[in-house]
C-alpha cells in the first residue's frame, strides 16, 4: 500500500503528524512501514509528539520516533551537516534512526552561503538552507550524491559559485559526509508493505504552480511520482483549521480577538523567513491549490483531507473562514461539524479526517 502526505497550502499544516499517524496505524496492523522523502530538503520542519518525546523533523522521516526507517529518492535533497546535527539531537533523546540517504542530492556549505547572501534569493524568500542554490547547480550538470568523492564535490561547488575555498566549510562537510555514508544502510522499498511518501512545504509553494516568486525550489505535489506509483494510492492533504504562512509572500487575513497563538508552536521568527503568520482559513485558496495542481486529473488516486489543530477552534469557541470572498463566522460545536464544513466548502468528495 502506498500513501502520500502533502501540504495543502503554504506548509506548516501538520504533515509530520499525518506521517506519524499513518505509520503508527500500519505498525498496529502488523505491517512494515517505510517513510520515503521524495521532495524538498532540510528546510522541512515537521513537528511530532510521540511516546513522550517531541521532535521537529528536518532531514529524517516523521515516523522516526516509531523506529520507521527513512529512504531518500533522487528528487529530494540532503545536507550531510544538517543530517549529523539532527542525528545527534535524536540520539540524545534515545532514538537511533535507520536511514538510507544514498539517493539524495547533495547540499554543501557553499550552496548555503550563496543562498544567504544572494539578494534575489533573499527577496523572493529563503529558509537559509541552500535548497534553491543546490538545485539550480544540480540542474546545470553539477549534481552530486553520497556516491561521489567529497573533495570533488567541494571543489566543483566552490568553483561554480566563484568562491574561495573555506577550510571550515570543507572540514565540516567532509566529516559529516563520510559519517553519513558509512552509517547508512541500503534500503529496498520492496521489503516494506506500507510506503508513506512524505512531502515538504505546501501546494501553493510549488516551484512552478505556486504563488510566484515566493515559492520553494522544488515541486510540492505529485509530480515526482509515476503513474504506476499513484495507481490506487491514498493521498492525504494536510491542512490546519486556520491559515499559516512562513516567509515572504501572502499574508493571511486577521480577525480581532480571534486567538490563533499556539503555545506548542514550533514555528518561530528567524532571520530568513521573518515572523510566522496566521489568519482565518481561506477555502478559496484551498480550492485554488487543488485546481493549480490539477488534482482531479489523477483518476486513480484516493484523496483524503487530514485536518489538524481543531483544539484552536475549541479554545476560541468559534470558526472563522473565507469562502467566495466572504468572511463567515460560526460557533464551534464539534469536530464533526468542522469536518462537514470542510467537505462542503472545499468541494471535497473523499474521506475526511480530523486530528
Amino acid at each position: 500500500m502506498r500513501k502520500v502526505v502533502l501540504g495543502s497550502l503554504f506548509g506548516d499544516e501538520g504533515k509530520g503528524v499525518c506521517v506519524n499517524y499513518l505509520c503508527k496505524k500500519a505498525l498496529n496492523e502488523g505491517l512494515r512501514p517505510l517513510v520515503v522523502r521524495f521532495t524538498g530538503g532540510p528546510q522541512a520542519a515537521h513537528t511530532v509528539d510521540e511516546g513522550g518525546i517531541r521532535h521537529v523533523f528536518s532531514s529524517f522521516g516523521s515516523a522516526t520516533l516509531l523506529g520507521v526507517p527513512t529512504l531518500y529518492r533522487n528528487t529530494a535533497l540532503i545536507d550531510p551537516v544538517c543530517i549529523v546535527n539532527e542525528l545527534n539531537v535524536l540520539k540524545n533523546k534515545g532514538i537511533n534512526p535507520v536511514y538510507d540517504f544514498s539517493g539524495g542530492i547533495i547540499i554543501t556549505p557553499y550552496d548555503v552561503d550563496y543562498c544567504r547572501n544572494d539578494k534575489k534569493t533573499l527577496s523572493d524568500g529563503t529558509c537559509g538552507k541552500g535548497v534553491w542554490a543546490s538545485l539550480v547547480r544540480s540542474r546545470s550538470g553539477k549534481c552530486f550524491t553520497l556516491s561521489d568523492n567529497p573533495e570533488t564535490i567541494l571543489a566543483e561547488c566552490a568553483s561554480y559559485y566563484g568562491a574561495k575555498r573555506c577550510s571550515e566549510f570543507d572540514e565540516m562537510f567532509t566529516e559529516a559526509f563520510n559519517f553519513v555514508r558509512q552509517t547508512q544502510i541500503i534500503i529496498n522499498e520492496n521489503d516494506y508493505d506500507t510506503i508513506v511518501y512524505e512531502g515538504t512545504q505546501g501546494l501553493l509553494l510549488d516551484a512552478e504552480l505556486g504563488f510566484l516568486p515566493n515559492v520553494t525550489a522544488t515541486n510540492t505535489g505529485l509530480q515526482y511520482l509515476t503513474n504506476n506509483e499513484l495507481n490506487g494510492t491514498e493521498v492525504y492533504l494536510a491542512t490546519r483549521t486556520y491559515l499559516t504562512r512562513h516567509g515572504n509572500g501572502y499574508t493571511p487575513q486577521q480577525v480581532d480577538g480571534y486567538d490563533l497563538a499556539d503555545k506548542s508552536e514550533s514555528n518561530v521568527f528567524n532571520g530568513y523567513q521573518g515572523n510566522f503568520k496566521t489568519g482565518v482559513f481561506d477555502f478559496d485558496l484551498l480550492n485554488e491549490a487543488f485546481t493549480r495542481h490539477s488534482l482531479n486529473d489523477y483518476k486513480t488516486v484516493d484523496y483524503k483531507l487530514f485536518i489538524t489543530h481543531l483544539d484552536t477552534l475549541k479554545r476560541n469557541g468559534e470558526f472563522y473562514y473565507l469562502s467566495h470572498g466572504i468572511l463567515h463566522r460560526t460557533k464551534f460545536e464539534s469536530n464533526a461539524q468542522i469536518q462537514s464544513i470542510f467537505e462542503k466548502e472545499s468541494g471535497y468528495c473523499g474521506e475526511c479526517f480530523v486530528y
